[in-house]
């Protein structure tokens, strides 16, 4: 009696002892602004059971969870001890102040149910001006103010559409430059996507891909800085137009994971964590350019050019033949709307056949250049011919009033003897040089041709319907491949798995090749890439959401052994360790490299 008592005390401090091993913890601030971005984050120190989240308020806009799973091997004399831990990130806003509960989580397995602690959080007004944006643009999405250099307060990623000019004239051209403004760690840049710019006519300015961001100062704040996008605006509507927001999704590198108590060390702590990359939504405010229409009367010779110009031409010879080709050049030159300006109305005199010009505007897609008219003159008569000086109007905001510019007429003198065969004048096609064709119509074939009468219709004859048929066969046969490769293809999940060997082998050979190349520190990486990614696609779950528990199931539904499942699990736990053990520890490169393919080959046998 007294034995089974002992024996029934110790299974049930055995049990106890099991019960608390897993736990389960909560970490959130103490208080948070109305309107700003908060984490939630949930640490359980296990990978096997399910976690059930807690019902946040109805006024909480919450996105996530963001589940990560670590595995940390610590060795304590000579004994291997491996502790895997799951952290699930909740990214919250909250729009109404107040205090508020959030409730305990659980964290249900096999052998035990555990539970969070509840949190208590205060929502402050302070940020409540942000609650309007927060709640309507979505989890992190941050807003940039409408003047100045300096980006949102308070905000960690902001962006901005700076103008050159917000009161201009109609057709009076406004530099933009898209800005982004960060305090913490960027990963890369998603999902741009501009307004509609209604009123304006847009032309993109060439600017390098951001690939780093620049160091500024902001009122006493340092940011990274960098410009995407540098435009500009010629706006064709007066009156008051709004520029709507420009959206950007950004990936912001989070980190998570707890400190352990016992070792609390910040070199290890950010050492040891893990790196979650998480997508932010950014966005402008709208911005507002007020448009002064253009005073009236508007000069006759006014055609539609708004800015600073000059203008000047020249002619490529004042001597001439009869019926050669001269050129007369216009040249516009300055800072406004050139691509909008029209052409200058010249009076050619009688006996001058002018040709429509050819317009050539050089400026690299800046509102600073040059617009270049060329005008092809064919003199018909002999004499001396008068062109007129030109004149062009032109706005300039500048002087707010119409400018008239002038360039010199020119004399021509053309000689030769009248009554001269036009076939021999040059002939010009707008866009190209002059051609001269002798004559203006050239034969294709001189003689008499021979012409036949077919004793019978082709359609009559059988080879024709037979052609005909075969011709039918092969049109439908290959319809019929060409959608059964569609409908393959369609399948991205089934194209990945019949791919997976072949990528999995593909990046195994790109590891031996790193071996043979001396860079043992990242074979070990490249294998882990491929058995993930094989992972992946042979039993169709996605990269974002695969692990190990999710692995090990997927594959003992297809009766896997449990020989294999142990094999996988050490090839896996060996690739984890090599990349932060030193090289003299643990399994080499090369026979972790072969275990990799001989298990690979393995599991093509099982999932065939």
């Amino acid at each position: 009696m007294r034995r089974t008592t002992t024996v029934l005390v110790l299974f049930l401090a055995s049990l106890a002892a099991l019960a608390q091993e897993v736990t389960l913890t909560v970490d959130a601030p103490g208080s948070a602004a109305a309107g700003e971005r908060f984490r939630i984050i949930y640490s359980v120190n296990s990978t096997d059971g399910q976690f059930t989240p807690p019902k946040f308020d109805p006024s909480f806009s919450v996105q996530g969870p963001q589940q990560s799973t670590s595995r940390n091997v610590q060795w304590v004399n000579g004994d291997v001890k491996t502790v895997s831990t799951t952290t699930l990130v909740y990214y919250v806003v909250a729009g109404t102040p107040g205090t508020y509960t959030i409730p305990a989580a659980t964290f249900e397995s096999r052998k035990v149910t555990v539970s969070s602690p509840e949190k208590q959080i205060v929502i402050t007004a302070g940020g409540s001006s942000q609650a309007a944006a927060g709640q309507g643009q979505q989890q992190g999405q941050s807003q940039s103010a409408n003047t100045g250099e300096s980006p949102s307060a308070g905000t960690d990623v902001s962006m901005k559409i700076l103008l050159s000019e917000r009161e201009v004239y109609f057709g009076e051209p406004v530099t933009g430059t898209l800005k982004l403004y960060t305090r913490i760690n960027l990963s890369g840049i998603q999902e741009l996507r501009y307004p509609d710019f209604k009123g304006f006519l847009k032309e993109d300015i060439e600017t390098p891909p951001l690939r780093s961001l620049e160091t500024e100062v902001i009122d006493g704040v340092q940011y990274g800085t960098g410009v995407i996008q540098r435009f500009v605006l010629y706006p064709q509507v007066s009156g008051e137009l709004r520029i709507d927001p420009a959206e950007m999704t950004v990936l912001v590198q989070e980190r998570t994971g707890t400190r352990d108590p016992f070792f609390d060390d910040p070199f290890f702590d950010n050492f040891f964590s893990s790196v979650s990359t998480v997508p932010r939504k950014v966005a402008t405010l709208p911005v507002t350019v007020r448009v002064k229409p253009l005073p009236e009367p508007r000069p006759a010779d006014f055609h539609g050019a708004v800015g600073s110009f000059t203008m000047e031409s020249s002619i490529s010879g004042a001597d001439a033949k009869l019926n050669d080709a001269i050129t007369m050049t216009v040249t516009l030159r300055g800072t406004g709307n050139l691509n909008l300006a029209g052409e200058p109305v010249i009076n050619f005199p009688q006996g001058i056949e002018k040709y429509d010009p050819k317009v050539t505007l050089r400026g690299g897609g800046t509102a600073t250049g040059t617009k270049v008219f060329e005008y092809l003159l064919i003199p018909r008569n002999t004499g001396t011919f008068e062109i007129p000086p030109v004149s062009y109007s032109v706005f300039d905001p500048r002087q707010g009033k119409y400018v008239t510019l002038r360039a010199g007429g020119f004399s021509v003198s053309v000689t030769g003897t009248p009554g001269q065969e036009e076939g021999a004048a040059p002939v010009y096609i707008p866009g190209e040089d002059v051609k001269y064709l002798g004559q203006d119509i050239r034969y294709i074939r001189n003689g008499d041709g021979r012409l036949t009468t077919l004793s019978s219709p082709l359609v009559s004859t059988l080879h024709y319907w037979l052609w005909f048929a075969l011709a039918l066969f092969v049109a439908g046969a290959v319809l019929l491949l060409r959608r059964g490769q569609m409908k393959r293809n369609a399948d991205i999940a089934g194209l990945r798995n019949r791919r997976a060997s072949r990528n999995a082998r593909t990046r195994l050979a790109k590891a031996n090749a790193l071996l043979k190349s001396g860079k043992n520190d990242l074979v070990n990486a490249e294998i882990a890439r491929a058995l993930w990614g094989y992972l992946g696609d042979r039993l169709r779950i996605p990269q974002s959401e695969i692990t190990r528990d999710k692995c090990n199931a997927a594959l003992r539904q297809r009766n896997t052994g449990e020989d294999l499942l142990t094999e996988l699990d050490m090839v896996l736990t060996a690739t984890e360790y090599s990349q932060y053990a030193p090289l003299s520890e643990g399994e080499s490169p090369a026979a972790l490299a072969r275990r990799a393919a001989a298990l690979i080959g393995r599991l093509d046998d099982v999932l065939d």
